[in-house]
């Protein structure tokens, strides 16, 4: 039988959860992504509880079970403006008779200087969405994703000094688990939780080993009325303040959608837009910065 359980009982239990989690993480110092695709960035990654569907594997997999065809996702990032600081995303998301909802998400991250690589860190995981209760009026879902990270680091410096003549200095690898889960009752509200490698994933071994980031993520998603959302969501990476987010869509028509947001520690302000042409959707969006220049995302979306 299906979960009897009531949508207030599940909220319950996911706040209990990330409380938990938050109190167990440690501390961490390898880099960290927290906006997935522009649409997320816009809204200042506060969209955890109203993800896009074709990019529910990056966001929060549980929205996956509303996937219904074919999807293509492509997202290209300059980090505060920076040309050497580059960070891209590919995914595809399908619905599978005998698995339900799956996706395939690749990350790449890389820092380059004088044209030699200094580091490069990828990521490549599986997703799945699960849907664990649909009514007329609610539902709950889970997701999860295994991700396998690995970094590469470039060749020292050398005689040279800029590593073109140095020594390479290897590879690490390991494996990583998020879960998360998404609720909604009617068509107005949304609930949505997720937790970054509940694992505790590190790199390297003994004294040399490097934690990866965690995080917990929570958030609200109400729609005052039809073609408008507004979203708020707390999220707390481990070794860095908790941090307050907020965000708001309005769809103007069925070929734009206008998105903003802002969040605290530090402050931030965020916009952007969406415009679909047929089965492809194009977005940008930037994110301001107190001290470094802003930082901004375009992504492709190809439904099938």
């Amino acid at each position: 039988q299906l979960l009897r359980i009531s949508m207030r009982q599940i909220f319950i239990h996911v706040f209990t959860f990330l409380s938990l989690l938050n109190s167990e993480l440690f501390s961490q110092v390898t880099s960290e992504q927290l906006h997935y695709g522009a649409a997320s960035l816009s809204m200042a990654n506060s969209d955890i509880a109203l993800p896009e569907t074709s990019w529910s594997a990056f966001v929060n997999p549980a929205g996956m079970v509303n996937q219904k065809g074919l999807t293509l996702v492509a997202s290209s990032q300059s980090h505060f403006s920076q040309s050497f600081i580059n960070h891209s995303l590919f995914g595809v998301q399908f619905k599978n008779p005998k698995y339900g909802s799956l996706g395939i998400s690749v990350e790449n991250s890389s820092v380059n200087y004088s044209g030699n690589e200094l580091v490069t860190e990828t990521a490549i995981g599986l997703h799945q969405g699960i849907a664990l209760r649909t009514d007329g009026i609610s539902s709950f879902s889970i997701g999860y994703g295994i991700k396998s990270y690995s970094i590469e680091y470039g060749n020292s410096a050398g005689p040279s000094g800029d590593g073109s003549d140095g020594i390479s200095l290897g590879a690490l690898n390991t494996f990583g688990l998020d879960i998360s889960f998404l609720g909604s009752l009617g068509d107005r509200i949304r609930a949505g939780a997720k937790a970054f490698n509940i694992n505790s994933p590190s790199l390297g071994n003994a004294n040399n080993a490097t934690r990866l980031p965690q995080r917990a993520q929570i958030g609200l998603a109400y729609s005052p009325y039809d073609l408008v959302w507004t979203t708020v969501a707390l999220n707390k990476s481990v070794g860095h303040s908790t941090n307050f987010s907020s965000g708001f869509s309005y769809e103007i028509s069925k070929m734009v959608i206008l998105r903003s947001g802002m969040q605290t520690s530090p402050n931030r302000f965020s916009s952007g837009f969406e415009f679909h042409f047929k089965n492809v959707n194009v977005s940008y969006g930037f994110i301001t910065h107190p001290v470094m220049p802003s930082s901004h995302q375009i992504s492709f979306e190809l439904n099938r």
